[in-house]
């Protein structure tokens, strides 16, 4: 493990980015995934660069197509179609339309349809929570979970994400609908290391912690069995209907790549109809409870979802970064080929 300065990481990949992508649009892109790294989310940031760039070079995404187009609307509730363009610069467009409306209207929602991989749920909830509002996104993805009780991958790991506004540091909960994303487990057999618990099958059906079995098998477990399996089907089905999308049946088997997912961003104006310092002492309460719990283990206690957010930034900001030698090499290498 090495550890790069934000600043570099964005150059770096912003280098390699430039092949598809014009400047302005290489530049915020390459923040969007050194952003997702320096939150902790390294397995929806900088680990998933070189990937994207594959899919661009294959056509798996659209590099041309940056923005979606409003196909219609009623209120404020809006369908957009991404034409399979470059799925974060397109998800960002989709918050931020989101936060316009609730500003007008006090709540809205917008279903897109033909999105690429949007990598971080949770950035887009943040997005409305630093706007003061309150947001709930989620996406569908290829079929890459075992359903309860089937034996193959029949459903997708579908991510959802809250968030909150808070004076102290927005709170975001992110969270697939399986024990570990996908990109984690991808970390995890880089680094050699196993599950604290059973996700998923090997290749003879046997169940294992080893996250290099379960992503050869691509066999991986809902979480709390039927419960994870059921919230993943209705999200699925929520935003393919709502958008007029793909599910993750259409959208298919993980190993053709992920291409054409569709997604829902919610969003709420809490000041609209309620005090801003009232709910703020409200939550700053119920924080405070769980705080002072006793830790069960002697260590670690609880906190509210994102608490540590502006920590784990502020870290990152000081000491770099931290990503493996190896897919650090591939960004620098993706640089150098577009010199």
């Amino acid at each position: 493990m090495i550890y790069v300065s934000y600043e570099e990481a964005v150059a770096a990949m912003e280098r390699g980015l430039l092949r598809y992508l014009p400047q302005e649009k290489a530049h915020r892109f390459a923040e969007i995934f050194a952003g997702n790294s320096l939150d902790g989310v390294h397995s929806h940031g900088m680990n998933r660069y070189p990937r994207y760039l594959n899919d661009m070079q294959s056509g798996l995404c659209d590099a041309a197509v940056t923005e979606a187009e409003r196909v219609s609307g009623f209120g404020a509730l809006e369908v957009w179609d991404a034409h399979f363009g470059v799925g974060p610069l397109i998800a960002e467009q989709m918050a931020q339309r989101a936060i316009e409306l609730a500003k007008a209207h006090g709540i809205a929602c917008v279903a897109l349809r033909n999105n690429s991989h949007w990598l971080r749920a949770g950035r887009y909830g943040l997005m409305m929570a630093d706007a003061g509002m309150m947001g709930i996104c989620f996406t569908n993805t290829c079929m890459n979970l075992v359903a309860y009780g089937a034996k193959t991958p029949s459903t997708g790991n579908n991510p959802i994400t809250f968030a909150i506004p808070r004076e102290k540091g927005s709170l975001v909960m992110d969270m697939a609908v399986s024990q570990y994303a996908f990109g984690k487990l991808e970390i995890m057999a880089q680094e050699g290391k196993k599950l604290d618990m059973v996700c998923g099958y090997d290749k003879e059906g046997n169940e294992t912690n080893d996250p290099k079995a379960i992503i050869e098998s691509g066999l991986m477990m809902p979480m709390a069995m039927w419960k994870g399996s059921a919230l993943s089907i209705m999200l699925d089905l929520m935003a393919s209907s709502l958008s007029l999308g793909r599910t993750s049946l259409q959208i298919g088997d993980p190993s053709l790549g992920e291409k054409g997912m569709s997604q829902v961003f919610i969003c709420m104006n809490p000041a609209a109809v309620v005090d801003r310092g009232q709910m703020e002492a409200q939550m700053e309460a119920s924080i405070a409870f769980l705080n002072a719990l006793e830790p069960r283990d002697g260590k670690h206690g609880v906190h509210a979802p994102g608490e540590s957010l502006q920590r784990t930034r502020e870290r990152g900001l000081k000491n770099g970064i931290p990503v493996t030698e190896e897919t650090w090499e591939k960004i620098l290498a993706a640089g150098r080929e577009t010199a």
